[in-house]
């Protein structure tokens, strides 16, 4: 694996678990308490990360399956990076995407602990094998960003789990009181 990607990939899996270990502190009704109408539980939002990344590593999957000239990255594709990680850092509020706000009822937190290490599997292998010259071609489709190199997106993963991860932590602190 190229030395960039595994840094970004081991920060990844470090934020991971620490957050599954801080999980595993709480009861199963504390991690599906809806805090209220139109908001979701720990375990959604928890879900919803597992959700993005496995949207995300399909979307890589396919696109590296097709037989087509890959884009190369340019000055627009780093701008849009840059923006899409100034929103997601800046503390504002966004709604999910239609395809990634599906999120279960209920969760098991060995059911999603189980489903992001199958998850992180897989982008450990797609990261591994990736070629090279594919470092700097685009190879996923953010909704709003638009294309991203593997590079930008490993980052855009990192600040949406930043993002959600206070949503949580609050969650948790008020819940458990």
């Amino acid at each position: 694996m190229n030395p960039k990607l595994e840094s970004k990939y081991l920060f990844l899996e470090k934020s991971r678990n620490k957050l599954l270990n801080s999980l595993e502190e709480i009861d199963e009704e504390t991690l599906n308490t809806i805090p209220s109408e139109g908001k979701w539980s720990i375990g959604q939002i928890a879900a919803h990360l597992l959700h993005v990344e496995q949207l995300t590593i399909g979307y890589i999957q396919k696109k590296l399956q097709k037989e087509e000239e890959h884009q190369t990255s340019s000055l627009k594709h780093m701008v849009n990076s840059v923006l899409l990680k100034l929103a997601l850092t800046s503390g504002m509020k966004f709604k999910a995407p239609q395809v990634a706000a599906d999120v279960p009822e209920t969760v098991s937190l060995s059911s999603l602990r189980t489903q992001w290490d199958d998850t992180r599997y897989k982008l450990e292998d797609l990261l591994t094998a990736l070629p090279p010259q594919m470092l700097d071609k685009c190879l996923f489709r953010h909704p709003y960003a638009g294309m991203l190199t593997i590079s930008q997106t490993l980052t855009f993963m990192q600040d949406h789990f930043n993002h959600h991860l206070p949503q949580i932590n609050h969650l948790k602190q008020q819940l458990t009181k």
